[in-house]
């Protein structure tokens, strides 16, 4: 009884990280800063993520300083208050499509106005 409780158990967890898994990524998956809804939609290493206030929608990733982003993403990469990621920019033509440059120095996603 004691073998088939542990199997019938171990099969379980198995199953369950089995379907917890890794995302897959779309083919066209974003880079820092872009635009995106769910994390599908972000290239490896990065989630989409959405915090009213900070970053709404973007592809991003934890940090604690920005030279851990700019070691990651590249010189244009700059870590947040949030602790999170973002591309720094001059101006829009710095930007992935669908964001902006702020007045902060990073690309903030365009939101449609209500």
């Amino acid at each position: 009884m004691g073998r088939v409780l542990l199997l019938s158990s171990s099969l379980l967890v198995l199953g369950a990280l089995a379907a917890i898994g890794p995302v897959s990524r779309a083919p066209d998956a974003h880079t820092l800063g872009g635009s995106c809804e769910t994390t599908r939609e972000c290239r490896e290493g990065l989630s989409c993520v959405d915090r009213e206030g900070v970053i709404e929608g973007q592809c991003s990733a934890t940090c604690s300083e920005s030279s851990s982003c700019q070691a990651e993403f590249g010189d244009a990469a700059m870590c947040l208050g949030a602790d999170l990621c973002a591309r720094s920019c001059a101006g829009a033509a710095d930007c992935p499509s669908g964001t902006g440059c702020n007045v902060y120095g990073w690309c903030e996603r365009a939101r449609a106005r209500q």
